[in-house]
Order: structure tokens, then C-alpha cells, then sequence
């Protein structure tokens, strides 16, 4: 297993194109839009490669090589030399290793969720109740500083602030002046856009989530960018939000890993 250079980022990419997932956190990484390590059976033809996100998100893809996996299992699950403090193993390719029962407690379930690009949300923002004194902001409108006070969230994708009011999309909802729920973009890359929400717990059962979410899916619409929801499949909080977005899920749910350093 070898450290790839990023001269080489672009023949993973090809690859990684061809995978069955696509994950735009992973692919920004190929990009050199955010940061992380990117390691394969080979520098300058890589067959089977790994990808592992600056935040801990991570992917294996390609033809499997034995070899490869093997050095793979004991960086993950033997050394644990990986830098962020936890991996999260997105696996909708199941390398071989990883069936092992042993391995077992560290598996769940995440179910990945598409939305038609042709979605009006006319007839639902009509019919949404907005609570009172809530302002919603985007953009370059937005002031980062606050935003990370509030949601600790610009520095865990991107790498500077910059990169997050430019390209992260992100709508916030204001109740009273106070941020209190954002949907932003995680990641984007060959036109897709990764969603994160979250709602600040004093500001929950308002409806603030699925305002923030609408506007953001709206903004994503017209710049013709495919907003894309992956959560866990015992979420239900977050399962019911996307799906009353008009999400939905063509595929049952993945196996995910998450390994401790």
C-alpha cells in the first residue's frame, strides 16, 4: 500500500467516477478541494485505492488486490495510525476483510437518499409556517466567524473560511437574531453537493430544519447541483426530515464502519 502523490489524484479520480458510490466528501479530497490521504496499490496505475477524509469519512474503491487489502486491514484495524481520531468506513463495496465476525460490533447502517432536480417547492413553501422572527441568510451574506461560534461546523470540511462562505451553500435560519438551524454542503464536486444540517437543541420541534433544507435544495436547483442526504439508518429524526423534503431512497441501506484510533 502506497502513499499516492497528488500527481496521481486524477487517475483515482477517473476511477473513483466509475465506482457504483459516489460520495462527494471522498471526491473532493481527489479534487485537492479538501484535505485528507489517498493511498493505493500502486502510484503510477492505481487499480484499488483508499481514500480517507481530513474529518475521519473514508472509501475504498477499484478492482480489489489482495495485497492492497491486506495492508489496508491492519492500517485500519491493527496500527490505527490514521490521523483523524475516528474513520468512518463508507462501504457499499465490502472488502473481504471486513466480514470477519470480529469486526462485527463495528458495523451499522447508512441509507443514502436522492431528490428529483425537477422539484417545485412552490406548493410547500405556501403551505410552511414560518415561526415568527426567524430570518433566513445565505451565501456571502453570511459571516463565518458567527456561523462557527454558533454550529462549530466551517473548519470541519473546508479548509478556511473562504472556502466555506464560497462554496459551501450554506442557509441559515435566525430566530430573533440568534443562528439557529444550517443546512450547508459538506462537500461538493462534479456537480453534487453533500448535505449536513443541523439545529441548535433550544431551537427544535420549530420547523427550522426543513425551512433551512428547502431553501438550501432550492439554491443547489439552480445552480445545477444534485443535493445528495446520507444518514444513518436508525436516525430516524433525520430519515423523516429528508423524506418530508421529498428525499427518497432507491437502494436499501449500506454497511458503514466506524474504528476508533
Amino acid at each position: 500500500m502506497v502513499r499516492l502523490d497528488k500527481t496521481s489524484y486524477p487517475a483515482a479520480l477517473e476511477l473513483y467516477r466509475g465506482a457504483e458510490s459516489f460520495f462527494p466528501l471522498i471526491a473532493s479530497v481527489l479534487l485537492d478541494e479538501q484535505d485528507g490521504e489517498v493511498y493505493s496499490d500502486d502510484n503510477a496505475a492505481p487499480r484499488q485505492v483508499y481514500v480517507e477524509h481530513a474529518f475521519g469519512f473514508a472509501q475504498i474503491f477499484g478492482h480489489p488486490c489482495a495485497r492492497f487489502e491486506a495492508d489496508l486491514e491492519r492500517h485500519l484495524l491493527i496500527d490505527r495510525r490514521f490521523t483523524a481520531p475516528k474513520v468512518r468506513l463508507y462501504t457499499p463495496y465490502l472488502p473481504r476483510f471486513l466480514n470477519d465476525p470480529k469486526w462485527e460490533s463495528l458495523r451499522s447502517f447508512r441509507q443514502r437518499f436522492f431528490i428529483e432536480p425537477d422539484r417545485s417547492f412552490d406548493n410547500q413553501f405556501a403551505a410552511l409556517e414560518r415561526p415568527d422572527k426567524i430570518e433566513l441568510q445565505s451565501g456571502y451574506e453570511l459571516n463565518a466567524d458567527e456561523i462557527e461560534r454558533a454550529f462549530g461546523v466551517v473548519g470541519r470540511f473546508w479548509r478556511n473560511p473562504e472556502d466555506f462562505i464560497h462554496k459551501s451553500n450554506a442557509v441559515v435560519a435566525f430566530c430573533d437574531g440568534r443562528p439557529a438551524s444550517i443546512c450547508y454542503s459538506a462537500a461538493q464536486a462534479d456537480r453534487r453537493a453533500e448535505i449536513d444540517v443541523l439545529t441548535l437543541p433550544e431551537f427544535r420541534e420549530l420547523g427550522l430544519g426543513k425551512i433551512t433544507v428547502m431553501h438550501f435544495v432550492k439554491r443547489c436547483f439552480e445552480q445545477s447541483l444534485q443535493p445528495l442526504w446520507d444518514c444513518f439508518s436508525n436516525n430516524a429524526g433525520s430519515m423523516q426530515l429528508c423524506r418530508s423534503v421529498g428525499f427518497h431512497a432507491p437502494r436499501p441501506p449500506y454497511p458503514f464502519f466506524t474504528i476508533n484510533r
